[in-house]
């Protein structure tokens, strides 16, 4: 769980330059850490937006005995825990209410980074929550559904859709533009560098197919840095009879008014399995 956490290396934030909107981001060592209250209590609780939230049994002891699933990168394991309820837990103004979450043994943690962790706040609450990473003008902070930032992903949210399209679709020229020209592809089909040998790989990979693959691409997660938006995926293709669920991330860069994909890390992608020429 630790090795998929966003790491980041901030600087602290005065409480009072933080608006009702936004939640500074400390550390823990490089790990980051946002304050939550529960009924009305001061925690520590880690950001990892690759895992689902969980509480640490050594800040919140009361609970029901009972073997908890736990979701990250790596997939669902089991580990010995309480099933806790929490009559209100609250990040900056946004409060959940009789929320029933796992606790597990999280010392270890606490250990590494310094200090007592007393939970994780991961992916569901923080989509529940409307909020993103933004670490613009080096003071990272999680906001909630500021103006600004909700048009930015809206407007990226139609590029993904366009570019989707222009894949099931074939359609080279629309696919070429949606990576920048300096794009770094980096995928168990061969790692690419640069927008014109990506593209020669499509060109060789389509032909090699007598049936039309078609993609969609779910976003999981944005991290806004302003005009450059990383974004999770959960991708699904479909080539042929064959089905695929792989996850991913890609980097996208707003250069001159439009949305381009400046790196794609493929984790698990479908068979691509066609020889690149070098020529």
């Amino acid at each position: 769980m630790l090795r998929s956490l966003l790491l980041l290396v901030v600087m602290p934030l005065a409480a009072d330059s933080i608006s009702a909107q936004e939640i500074a981001i400390v550390t823990c060592d490089v790990l980051p850490v946002v304050e939550v209250r529960v009924s009305g209590l001061k925690f520590h609780f880690l950001v990892d937006t690759a895992a689902t939230s969980v509480l640490n049994i050594g800040s919140f002891a009361t609970g029901e005995a009972k073997t908890i699933p736990l979701t990250s990168w790596s997939g669902t394991a089991d580990a010995k825990g309480k099933q806790v309820t929490i009559n209100d837990l609250s990040v900056g103004d946004r409060h959940f209410h009789n929320l029933v979450l796992p606790a597990v043994d999280l010392s270890g943690i606490g250990r590494a980074c310094g200090r007592q962790i007393d939970g994780i706040l991961g992916i569901d609450l923080l989509r529940k929550m409307g909020a993103v990473v933004d670490l613009r003008d080096h003071t990272p902070r999680l906001r909630f559904d500021a103006e600004a930032t909700q048009s930015r992903l809206k407007r990226l949210d139609e590029r993904i859709a366009t570019c989707e399209g222009a894949f099931n679709r074939q359609d080279e020229a629309a696919i070429s533009d949606c990576f920048d020209p300096d794009v770094a592809v980096f995928s168990e089909a061969g790692d690419f560098h640069g927008r014109e040998g990506l593209m020669e790989f499509f060109r060789q990979w389509y032909p090699s197919h007598h049936w039309r693959a078609q993609l969609s691409a779910k976003p999981s997660f944005y991290h806004v840095f302003g005009d450059v938006i990383w974004v999770e995926y959960q991708f699904r293709t479909n080539i042929g009879d064959k089905p695929a669920i792989f996850r991913g991330s890609a980097l996208w860069s707003n250069a001159g008014g439009a949305w381009r994909i400046a790196h794609l890390n493929l984790g698990t992608p479908p068979d691509f399995s066609v020889t690149v020429s070098n020529h």
